[in-house]
């Protein structure tokens, strides 16, 4: 507790903002730094957790503990209670080297496009709870303030968070094992989030499309399998040609993208993916404006950005 009470008076004094009292409903977790915890495993699944000042309480195991134990965290998740070991484990990763990428445009109406053509659909976990989310606090706000019935009514409505949470989690990490295994290099564009909550008019689904949270274990998966993934800045992706480089506005209403120029015809989504391949990779978008104003033929220009690209 005074490691925290002193890492949150460190952040105040980098300007990360004054420490926040902590009541009783909001402390929910509590730490033991290497010592005054002990495992006893009975079975595979199951063993006995024993607590200094606490005592004996029987646990299940998901899975076995590995490497050397250096934290061990008690933690409340409304009315589960879970276990954490933070372990050092000795592990030497071999980069595999980078033969498929694939450069991955994340949106709205489409939650991921892949340079390739395929289509990820956003599942929208809260936009289907909402009704049952809505129905659970209004039942909340009409119970006596203090009341034991205001208290089982909160933890109702907890769940139904804690599901929405689980359900998109278990959605990245499945999203995320599936590039990482047919991948070697995955591209992503850097974008800032935070900035992009400030529309009010979109903030509920980016919030939703759990975007940030695809991207970070995407890029956990990658590193313990020894591949990669890299970000690129994101400046002008969606109204960018992959094959030319000719920038032209569009609106959020247009879904296909038409190249003034070399004639380019694709969904905007997927032609924004290649783009971030492009950037992601070799650093070109494809052949130049020069060509393209200088009355090469389609084919021609196809396979001259072909050249470029696979130099």
């Amino acid at each position: 507790m005074l490691k925290r009470v002193n890492k949150s008076i460190e952040n105040f004094f980098n300007g990360f903002g004054f420490p926040r009292f902590k009541g009783i409903n909001r402390y929910n977790s509590f730490t033991y730094p290497q010592s005054g915890f002990k495992v006893e495993i009975e079975d595979g699944t199951e063993g006995k957790l024993i607590l200094s000042k606490i005592g004996k309480m029987r646990i299940i195991l998901h899975r076995d503990i590995e490497g050397r134990i250096k934290t061990f965290t008690i933690k409340k998740d409304v009315d589960q209670w879970y276990a954490i070991f933070t372990v050092e484990i000795k592990k030497t990763i071999e980069k595999v080297p980078v033969e498929k990428k694939i450069g991955v445009d994340v949106g709205l109406i489409n939650l991921l496009a892949l340079s390739n053509g395929e289509i990820i659909e956003p599942p929208k976990f809260f936009r289907k709870s909402e009704k049952k989310l809505a129905k659970e606090q209004r039942k909340l706000s009409k119970k006596k303030l203090r009341s034991n019935s205001r208290k089982k009514q909160k933890i109702k409505v907890a769940k139904v968070h804690q599901k929405i949470r689980n359900q998109r989690k278990d959605f990245s990490h499945k999203t995320g094992r599936t590039l990482v295994n047919r991948f070697d290099l995955i591209g992503f564009e850097n974008l800032h989030i935070q900035n992009m909550m400030q529309n009010h008019h979109l903030a509920k689904s980016i919030a939703d499309a759990g975007w940030y949270q695809l991207q970070i274990l995407t890029a956990s998966k990658a590193e313990e399998a020894g591949k990669r993934v890299k970000l690129c800045f994101a400046n002008g992706t969606s109204q960018t040609c992959h094959v030319c480089g000719n920038i032209q506005k569009m609106t959020l209403k247009d879904r296909i993208f038409r190249c003034n120029l070399c004639g380019n015809i694709k969904n905007r989504d997927t032609n924004s993916a290649n783009v971030v391949l492009d950037r992601c990779t070799v650093g070109t978008t494809g052949i130049s404006d020069e060509a393209c104003k200088s009355g090469l033929s389609r084919d021609m220009m196809k396979q001259e950005a072909v050249q470029i690209v696979g130099w």
